[in-house]
């Protein structure tokens, strides 16, 4: 599972699960045999989440309060495309997922702590 160490300029302290990174679900496909018992696809529909990105904290990727604020300034805009970069240094725009409910969910490790567990909805660009 690809894990994300960068939003936009942002350093994160612990890197983010990307978790789509092998979901393959809801390809769409129409296919017929033929007589002699080749497949013949006659219609194929993208992947409807080829363009999801669900970034989430899960038990390490916790994120500061000050990181966690900075990243609700970025969301606040909407439309802003930005870079986020996994931890082998490979990047793709994205943008906030804000036509979504609850684009940003976030929950105090514990209480009076700096950290939080946070999970973030994008969308490639």
């Amino acid at each position: 599972m690809k894990r994300i160490k960068k939003i936009g300029d942002i350093e994160l302290e612990n890197s983010l699960f990307l978790l789509e990174t092998f979901n393959v679900k809801n390809v769409k496909a129409k296919s017929f045999s033929t007589l002699d018992g080749g497949t013949i696809i006659y219609e194929s529909v993208k992947r409807d989440n080829a363009n999801l990105i669900t970034l989430d904290s899960k038990n390490g990727g916790w994120i500061k309060e000050e990181t966690l604020v900075k990243i609700v300034s970025l969301a606040d805009n909407i439309g802003k495309e930005m870079p986020i970069t996994d931890t082998n240094g490979n990047s793709l725009m994205a943008r906030f997922r804000l036509e979504d409910r609850d684009v940003i969910t976030v929950s105090q490790i514990y209480e009076g702590s700096e950290w939080y567990k946070v999970v973030l909805k994008m969308a490639k660009i």
